[in-house]
């Protein structure tokens, strides 16, 4: 779904400790703005405070690329702040992580998480949990070693964790080291 929402990425491979996730029902990660979510006309958060909260490259990884923008059309803006890392021993084996305040606007990857449901096939399985109190989306292609994590914040910030030639452990090893609270805390 990454590549879907014109953002692709490079991951990086760590055995961290277990995920610190709890299951949900199928219908907790599909919340959509209730009538306390900000509206649109509220200014989002600029990508350079966003990009504070990117992760460190774990062990055995190294950061590839760092960046960040802030979109304006017809006088409302969303931001995005990502980066790109790679395995240091097999370039080959990517993560990026992408950080995305939409201002309350269902723009970007809320787009993406408004269209997500509960499946699971031999190929690849799209599931709902909580990642440290906030409802998220877990994709993991059992075809081709990709996982990517959708973490909702507040109904305005949106958090992607993508691996590709990586494990599920690599997934978390990011998911785990993000500041979920810190990022509640700029809405």
């Amino acid at each position: 779904m990454a590549s879907a929402a014109g953002c692709t990425g490079a991951s990086e491979k760590q055995t961290p400790a277990a995920p610190q996730t709890t299951s949900g029902d199928a219908g907790s990660a599909s919340s959509s703005p209730s009538s306390s979510s900000p509206s649109s006309s509220v200014p989002a958060v600029s990508y350079t405070e966003l990009q504070k909260f990117l992760p460190a490259a774990p062990g055995g990884w190294q950061l590839d690329d760092k960046s960040g923008v802030t979109y304006t059309a017809d006088g409302e803006d969303w931001s995005s702040a990502w980066a790109t890392y790679s395995r240091t021993d097999n370039s080959d084996i990517t993560a990026s992580v992408y950080i995305q305040d939409t201002a309350g606007m269902r723009e970007g990857y809320w787009e993406m998480w408004d269209m997500a449901t509960v499946i699971d096939t031999s190929d690849f399985s799209w599931k709902s949990i909580t990642m440290m109190g906030n409802p998220a989306w877990e994709y993991i292609d059992k075809t081709s070693d990709g996982s990517a994590l959708y973490v909702g914040i507040k109904d305005r910030i949106i958090v992607l964790v993508n691996i590709d030639g990586g494990s599920k452990d690599d997934l978390y090893a990011f998911a785990n080291s993000i500041n979920y609270g810190g990022l509640a805390a700029l809405t």
